[in-house]
């Protein structure tokens, strides 16, 4: 009796999923073990690797280097090669759901000025952040303006009590 072969042990550890909204063919869900992440692990020549990768590579062949298999249906576990596509890294990030991606979407800062203006928005690029943190000039103005309000404060006198014993040389 012979071993199954890598894409058979791949195909019985899959189940048909849902199909997700915007695409047009359900997800292929992964049933095998999982990382901490919830993303599927498959055992293939002595080591794990990443089941949605794996199938990326069987379907379309290696993964260009410098790319990342980002899931077009956001379902970690599911593996359908038509549902995967390889992108750089800062694609993959703007397109979940993280809260990097959440930020990059806003277009309105917390008090609710244009961040879609560019004459409101100043983009820093400190080292943590290569590609730049929005920032909004409108509340840097208002902050910089309560700080010098709070500086320019009038000075107050303050009551002291004295006691006789204190003030006795």
């Amino acid at each position: 009796m012979s071993r199954p072969s890598a894409a058979e042990r791949f195909n019985a550890k899959t189940t048909p999923g849902p199909v997700p909204a915007g695409l047009d063919t359900p997800c292929r869900l992964w049933t095998g073990s999982t990382d901490r992440d919830g993303y599927g692990r498959f055992w293939l020549d002595g080591r794990y690797v990443v089941a949605h990768r794996y199938a990326f590579a069987q379907a379309r062949g290696p993964i260009p280097d410098g790319l990342e298999v980002d899931h077009l249906c956001a379902v970690r576990r599911c593996v359908a090669d038509d549902h995967l596509d390889a992108v750089d890294h800062r694609t993959n990030v703007l397109r979940s759901t993280g809260p990097a991606a959440a930020n990059a979407r806003r277009t309105r800062c917390v008090n609710g000025h244009d961040l879609t203006d560019p004459d409101n928005v100043h983009v820093s690029y400190p080292p943590s952040h290569p590609n730049g943190m929005r920032k909004c000039r409108a509340c840097a103005r208002d902050r910089a303006r309560t700080a010098r309000t709070l500086q320019l404060a009038p000075v107050v006198q303050l009551t002291t009590r004295t006691t006789p014993e204190r003030t006795a040389a």
